[in-house]
């Protein structure tokens, strides 16, 4: 960071103690007062980079929604042959109703039907 961002961070104001209580509250936390103060700083720091680099030009930057610029990459659906069903249960060890038949994993209780 130059120092003229470092001077601009001197310049913008510390959340207080209240603000970082209701932002802990807002994310269902609870903070000790070391916590809160722990915190107020490390907020505080991050808002303020943040500002920095809101003031930044973009006017010449294009606007993005991901860095690589690709769109749809991915292959188009095509429709292509397949096995029959006969084919498929050719070798199954057990089949039912044109189904593969296998044993059950999980137990069945009727009383939560």
């Amino acid at each position: 960071m130059n120092d003229k961002n470092k001077q601009k961070l001197k310049n913008i104001k510390t959340l207080s103690e209240e603000e970082v209580k209701h932002i802990a509250k807002l994310a269902n936390l609870s903070l000790s007062n070391e916590e809160v103060k722990k915190f107020q700083g490390q907020l505080s720091e991050t808002l303020n980079f943040i500002q920095v680099l809101d003031e930044l030009n973009t006017e010449k930057a294009e606007p993005t929604n991901h860095a690589s610029g690709l769109s749809n990459i991915f292959r188009q659906d095509e429709i292509k042959p397949s096995i029959s069903q006969a084919e498929a249960l050719a070798n199954a060890p057990s089949l039912s109703d044109g189904f593969f038949k296998v044993k059950a994993i999980l137990e069945r209780n009727d009383d939560e039907i």
